[in-house]
């Protein structure tokens, strides 16, 4: 009996085909749990927005760009950040069942698409969107670092564009930084409480 070569049209368990497969991390956002939306969303809106508003205001600015600049750091810490968190992930998505990570977390609900989660999921759902959260904004800031003196050039008669872009491009990236850090602290309180409750 011969046997067939499988390929990924043959990957059918999963995601429903009409979801694109390499934004699944972002189905962490879909999952419904206790106080979860607030630091998924507004939380880091707060954060983002209060931090912005700060940058905007405070004279002379901090550095964006330069070796002393707000992107070299994020860059640097998250040159190290993305391979241990995917590094975590393949290790508890790989990792030998077990009674503790297969079964449900004891004193919360966590649900997606109306199935209740074991822990083991949603920590891959947790550490994948942790991971594609840092990756974009790793890219982001590249892409900035790499545009920005083509940006200088473009923008040389127009000034107050400039200084449009520049306002844009600092809100994202703090947003972008604020999602980061919020869930990595709401995540450090579910690996460390949540997931290692036992049973009264």
């Amino acid at each position: 009996m011969g046997t067939r070569r499988v390929g990924l049209p043959d990957v059918s368990h999963g995601l429903p085909p009409a979801r694109p497969r390499l934004t699944a991390p972002l189905r962490y956002l879909a999952i419904i749990g206790p106080e979860k939306a607030a630091y998924d969303f507004w939380v880091p809106a707060a954060v983002g927005i209060c931090v912005w508003g700060a940058y905007m205001l405070i004279e002379p600015k901090p550095a964006i760009f330069g070796d002393s600049g707000l992107l070299r750091f994020t860059r640097d810490l998250l040159v190290m950040a993305v391979p241990f968190m995917i590094g975590a992930l393949a290790a508890v998505a790989m990792g030998a069942p077990g009674s503790h990570l297969d079964r449900r977390p004891v004193g919360t609900e966590l649900h997606l698409d109306g199935e209740s989660l074991t822990l083991r999921r949603f920590v891959c759902y947790l550490l994948g969107y942790l991971s594609f959260l840092g990756l974009i904004t790793l890219i982001l800031a590249c892409g900035a670092e790499i545009l920005h003196n083509a940006v200088l050039t473009w923008t040389e008669k127009y000034v107050f564009l400039r200084e449009w872009i520049r306002g844009i491009g600092v809100f994202f990236l703090v947003y972008l930084l604020s999602m980061l850090i919020v869930t990595v602290l709401w995540s450090l309180y579910f690996l460390t409480d949540v997931v290692n409750r036992t049973e009264a």
